[in-house]
Order: C-alpha cells, then sequence, then structure tokens
C-alpha cells in the first residue's frame, strides 16, 4: 500500500464560487450572478466539485427563527439540479465572517442546528452530489467548545440524512492543530477539512488587509539570493515577515504539512478535503504558479480533494481585468495557471 495516498473522497478537484451567497442580505443577492453556463465552464476545466459559500448568518434572520428565504433555497435547488445533471459535486458551505477582528459566537449552534436541520430535511432524498459543510474557519472559540457544538451539529444531521457526505473543519480558522483535536465521528461519509495559504508570508503579500503592502517580491521557495530588501523603517508586522520567512518559506515546511494531513487521515480512516488554497494575484504571475504546481502536486500525490480559492476573485484563475468588469471564458482564463492547478488549460 502507498502510504502517502489517504482514503479518497468522492470528488478530486474543483473551485470557489466566491462572493454570489455571501456578505449581504437575501434582498442585496442577484441570483443570476452564477448561472448554469458558469457549472458547465467549471465542468470543461476538469472540475468534478464547485464549493459554494453561502454566508447564512447575513441570509437568515433570527427573529423568523433563521428560516432560509426562499430566494435563496430556489438559488440552492437550482444549483444543485445543475450539478446533478453536469454530474460534480456541490458543497454547500455555510460561510461566516472570517475579517481579521472578527470572532465565532459561542453560541453559533443557535443558527447552524435550525439552518442544517432545514438543509438536510430539503435535500435528504436527492442524489450524492450535494455535499453539506457545517461551517467555514470558525476562529476565536474555544477550540473544545467548538467541538462540542460540531459534534452536535452533524447528530442533528445525521438524525435526519444518512446518506449525504458531511465536511467538518476544525477551530482556529480549519488550521491543522485544531482539526486534530476534531471528535472521531465514526462516521463513514464525514470528510475532514483544512484550508491552506502557507507560507503565509508569501502567499498575502502586498495584500492591504494584512498590513503587507510593502512585503514584496519574495520568493518561493525562500531562496536567500532573490530575497528583497525590508522595507525601510519597517512596522512590526513587516519585521516578522522578514525575519520568520527564512524558515517559513522552506519546501521542507510545506511537505511536512501535508505529511501530517496524510498520516491523519490514515489514522481517522476518513477522506481529507482541502476547501481553500490559494496566492493572492500581487504576487508575481510566474512565483504564483511555481506555488500552486507546487502545491497541487503535493496535494494529488496524497489523493486529497480540493477547491480552490476562487473563481472569479483576486485568487481566481483569470487573469485579472478591470475592477468591476467580469472576466470573459476562455478569453481571460489564466492558461499557464490552470496547467499548473491539473486543470484543462486547452479549454474554448
Amino acid at each position: 500500500m502507498d502510504k502517502t495516498k489517504i482514503i479518497p473522497a468522492p470528488f478530486e478537484k474543483g473551485v470557489n464560487f466566491t462572493n454570489w451567497l455571501e456578505y449581504r442580505s437575501a434582498d442585496e443577492i442577484n441570483p443570476d450572478y452564477f448561472t448554469r453556463q458558469d457549472f458547465v465552464n467549471a465542468r470543461k476545466l476538469g472540475c468534478d466539485v464547485i464549493r459554494l459559500p453561502i454566508h447564512f448568518e447575513k441570509i437568515c434572520r433570527e427573529e423568523d427563527g433563521y428560516l432560509i428565504p426562499e430566494k435563496i433555497t430556489t438559488i440552492l435547488d437550482n444549483v444543485a439540479a445543475w450539478c446533478e445533471e453536469l454530474e460534480m459535486y456541490i458543497v454547500l458551505d455555510f460561510h461566516n465572517d472570517c475579517t481579521a477582528d472578527s470572532f465565532t459566537p459561542v453560541d453559533v449552534d443557535k443558527i447552524l442546528i435550525p439552518v442544517w436541520t432545514q438543509l438536510a430535511n430539503r435535500y435528504k432524498d436527492r442524489s450524492e452530489y450535494i455535499v453539506y459543510e457545517i461551517m467555514n474557519e470558525p476562529h476565536n472559540i474555544d477550540i473544545p467548545l467548538w467541538n462540542e457544538i460540531i459534534a452536535r451539529v452533524h447528530k442533528v444531521i445525521r438524525q435526519i440524512d444518512q446518506k449525504h457526505w458531511v465536511i467538518v473543519g476544525g477551530a482556529d480558522w480549519n488550521s491543522t492543530a485544531a482539526m486534530k483535536t476534531l471528535p472521531d465521528f465514526q462516521d463513514d461519509r464525514v470528510i475532514y477539512n483544512f484550508h491552506y495559504y502557507d507560507p503565509h508570508t508569501f502567499t498575502h503579500q502586498g495584500a492591504s488587509w494584512c498590513h503587507m503592502e510593502r512585503v514584496i517580491g519574495l520568493p518561493f521557495p525562500y531562496d536567500a539570493d532573490k530575497m528583497p530588501p525590508m522595507p525601510e523603517n519597517p512596522t512590526e508586522v513587516e519585521r516578522r515577515c522578514f525575519e520568520n520567512y527564512p524558515e517559513g518559506g522552506q519546501l521542507s515546511a510545506v511537505i511536512d504539512c501535508f505529511d501530517q494531513y496524510a498520516e491523519f487521515s490514515h489514522k481517522r480512516n476518513s477522506p481529507l478535503f482541502c476547501g481553500e488554497f490559494g496566492c493572492f494575484m500581487t504576487v508575481p504571475n510566474d512565483m504564483r504558479i511555481q506555488w500552486y504546481r507546487i502545491v497541487t502536486r503535493l496535494l494529488a500525490e496524497r489523493g486529497i480533494a480540493r477547491t480552490s480559492w476562487d473563481y472569479f476573485g483576486t485568487f481566481g484563475i483569470f487573469h485579472r481585468v478591470e475592477r468591476g468588469v467580469r472576466p470573459r471564458f476562455p478569453e481571460d482564463l489564466n492558461r499557464e495557471l490552470l496547467a499548473a492547478m491539473d486543470l484543462n488549460a486547452d479549454v474554448e
């Protein structure tokens, strides 16, 4: 047996369809932001799964008992039908506020349970192409408390629906360490989830929301001869980036992470899913491609399913276009990047 391989998920590779059902109330959501054709296009690229982030905390209101509005269930029904037709999986991801100063409420189960009760009842008799992801990146919540909450939500889903795959992720932003503490659900249709943006200093260089606008030009893997100088009068964030990168930017550190994932999968006898991985477009294209090629290879070698963050966005698979302009398919595709991600770079 190849010890690097893990138990496979039912799907292999895809992308996140972001900025559709996030950040907005139901009234503000454009139901046609993504259409059947976008799912067809993703299938042409070789995707067999789409992860769909859904910000239920914006969509559902407490005073309504967290009822999912009909406008949203109609969208989800359409998406489910398109994916069933195209024989591709759809991950319904309970997404959330992930800004730097945000936190997961200690009583988040008061919305998780009614939302997943509705979704499980709605889709329990549909095809296996529908997948439930209990919650994206819980953070700033005690790990033991989150583990209790996710166990309760999993139990609620299974009381209704024993058929569909359920994706579970640890606290601390779906970190590796927190994933290892998750309950052993004793469920042969559970997939453990993690996100991967390491080395963070590399993948987010130039990102203003990380206060790294002046951290630019870092190579991956780390190469002392190619390192740019530290900015003049560096901030504490900038100083830490440059001081920590000689160790964190090593290829060996990245490989060690993926070896830990494979080891965990064998111990739990469960498949793994990298629900998000990506590199910001402020990174020069050739260096982005290098990072994606390495990370995709490490995921594929270990049989870990993956959906990159994201599709149209600033971590996406298209070349950057003018702000507010939707990229064209296939004209604006970053074909070198697609090839590095083992997607179909020759799509027409």
